[in-house]
């Protein structure tokens, strides 16, 4: 189950970053999970950057290798 924020901050995107996020959900529609909104998307693009930049540690190892995709997943 995904934790949800104690509090919504309240950001305002730049007209081409909600293009390119829109893009980024577009990419990744995948049936049968049906399309991501834009909180689960930009939580996987921000998990993704603080893994990529150190600032989080990734998953517990499983005994297999996990990709910066797979552990910047939103779960269902």
């Amino acid at each position: 189950m995904t934790e949800l924020l104690r509090s919504e901050p309240d950001i305002t995107l730049e007209d081409d970053l909600i293009e390119a996020l829109e893009r980024f959900i577009a990419h990744r529609d995948e049936p049968p999970r049906g399309r991501m909104t834009h909180n689960d998307a930009l939580n996987v693009i921000l998990r993704d950057w603080l893994i990529g930049q150190g600032y989080l540690d990734l998953p517990p190892d499983q005994g297999t290798i996990t990709t910066a995709l797979e552990a910047a997943k939103v779960p269902d």
